[in-house]
């Protein structure tokens, strides 16, 4: 999530108890959220209910923070909360209090958050802040960018254009990680989206090592549904952890929402540590190409990628 001026980082973990007892102290807490119990249910309802709900809620709720909450501490924080079987929150933990987690606390404790599988789930949230983030970046958006959460493996984020929002729900929906279309509009409705799916995982040989197989095999499919696709290379664009994304731009590609469409496209690849992700630019109206284009490359240049190896994280990945 990003604040005016403030990059947030969020590790989550949601973990069912492994007791019928609720933990006592924030320690015992983390201790049930490291049994890591992989029950059936819980990785669905992790990304397909509870991040997005956290995504959406609390993002505005981290903005009005920062701005109301006078001198406001952005000291790293982690806190663990136990979410009952109605959803409703049982009890919160938390390692040490700030000014800012005071105010987040206002609205979690009375929170009433998507049913889960099992109860109680105790859901673990470290918050890291970045304050220093340059004014350029600022004026680039209008609103908190997304955190996509592969539990205890990775995270990233990306910028949100201005006159654009951003969907994880429908996202989901369509099988892609996160979507972006003209505010007022919708990911299946608008004529120009972008989206974002992630290629490769866990490259064994390091991911950049895979980039140019991962363009390959991405370009033979698409001309595969569409025969006479016409690909070029554009200008790379670096993103926020200074990393080249290579771009190829492709004409008269059939719409993955609706077949019966053709569009053009512009494909961004990104070799992170762990992963391969792929940012898709669709637009059906080629005298909206130019801002399209612009929009799709401030959602590249806003891309931050973190790891469990990521320095100065609030809260360590479960291992």
């Amino acid at each position: 999530m990003k604040l005016s001026g403030v990059l947030i980082t969020v590790f989550l973990c949601v973990i069912p108890s492994v007791a019928g007892d609720l933990a006592t102290t924030f320690q015992q807490a983390v201790d049930l959220a490291e049994a890591q119990d992989k029950l059936p249910g819980v990785k669905e309802y992790s990304s397909q209910k509870l991040m997005p709900f956290w995504q959406e809620k609390y993002g505005p709720i981290f903005q009005s923070c920062f701005k109301s909450v006078k001198q406001p501490d952005g000291a790293s924080f982690a806190f663990v909360a136990a979410i009952g079987a109605d959803g409703k929150v049982m009890r919160v933990y938390v390692d040490h209090e700030t000014n800012v987690y005071q105010c987040l606390l206002v609205t979690l404790k009375t929170e009433q958050f998507p049913a889960p599988p099992e109860s109680p789930y105790y859901l673990s949230i470290g918050m890291q802040f970045d304050m220093d983030t340059p004014p350029a970046s600022k004026a680039s958006t209008d609103g908190a960018p997304p955190l996509i959460v592969e539990r205890n493996k990775y995270s990233y984020t990306f910028g949100v254009p201005a006159g654009w929002e951003f969907s994880l729900e429908q996202a989901y929906e369509r099988g892609a990680s996160l979507a972006y279309f003209p505010r007022g509009g919708s990911f299946n409705g608008s004529s120009s989206v972008i989206y974002v799916n992630v290629f490769g995982d866990e490259c064994p040989g390091g991911c950049s090592s895979l980039l140019s197989e991962s363009i390959v095999e991405t370009l033979r499919e698409a001309k595969i549904e569409s025969p006479r696709l016409e690909v070029t290379t554009s200008e790379s664009i670096l993103t926020k952890d200074g990393v080249k994304a290579a771009i190829r731009l492709v004409k008269g590609a059939k719409d993955a929402r609706d077949p019966q469409f053709t569009d053009n496209e512009a494909l961004a690849f990104i070799a992170d540590d762990e992963a391969i992700i792929v940012v898709v630019l669709a637009s059906r109206d080629p005298k909206t190409w130019a801002p399209d284009y612009s929009a799709f490359q401030q959602v590249v240049a806003g891309h931050k990628f973190f790891t469990c190896n990521s320095p100065n994280l609030a809260s360590p990945c479960r291992k």
